[in-house]
């Protein structure tokens, strides 16, 4: 690797600790010398020796991810579990078919909490900073805002429908033909349809499954 890859690996190592901070102790990084490592550049087999130890963790966990699923998701239903999760139905096939070996954090965090909720045997890992509670917080701050979103587009329906009863006549549309007055409110129920799935998913596999 040239000097500039080097210090970008570092780069992306720091990232990855300071996301999971108890990584430093396992990848043997002295607790007293942690300032000094975030602040310079190790030498470059320093470097590569904690990215092979990170690789390894992430090797390690990826398998007994893959192991619990096994048990628990059928390839047909990938699809299904994925939205449950949050992880793409191909990442999940491809973790239990073993075609991916090295899952990402990102991914194994969300793996990890989910298959805790199913099986509570099975132990978050220590540096996991997700919790089915931030969970469900962070995706009903999502769901929160789509509903204030979806609220404030029907109130303009309703400005255009009292607009449409003054006038006699619908509004016209971008290419200049006449809209439904009634195909504003036909994409809100179609949005407000998946708010509830969303909720659903959310509330059914880590509110009620508890």
């Amino acid at each position: 690797m040239t000097e500039k890859q080097v210090k970008q690996r570092w780069v992306d190592i720091k990232k990855t600790i300071t996301a999971r901070p108890l990584l430093a102790y396992l990848t043997g990084i002295p607790y007293n010398e942690w300032n000094q490592y975030m602040s310079s550049f190790p030498s470059a087999s320093e470097i590569n020796r904690i990215y092979d130890n990170i690789r390894d963790d992430r090797t390690q966990k990826t398998k007994r991810i893959k192991d619990e699923l096994q048990n628990i998701v059928g390839y047909r239903e990938a699809k299904q579990f994925s939205k449950k999760i949050g992880v793409s139905d191909s990442t999940i096939r491809e973790i239990i078919e073993e075609k991916k070996l090295v899952a990402g954090y990102s991914i194994i965090n969300r793996l990890e909490v989910f298959i805790n909720v199913i099986n509570p045997t099975f132990e978050l890992s220590i540096e996991n900073p997700l919790s089915k509670e931030i969970i469900v917080k962070d995706e009903f701050e999502e769901i929160i805002n789509d509903v204030r979103n979806i609220s404030n587009s029907l109130l303009r329906e309703s400005f255009e429908l009292t607009d449409v009863a003054k006038n006699m006549k619908a509004k016209l549309d971008w290419h200049k033909e006449i809209s439904h007055p009634a195909k504003g409110i036909d994409y809100t129920i179609e949005r407000l349809k998946e708010v509830r799935e969303k909720i659903s998913l959310i509330y059914e596999t880590y509110i009620e499954n508890k």
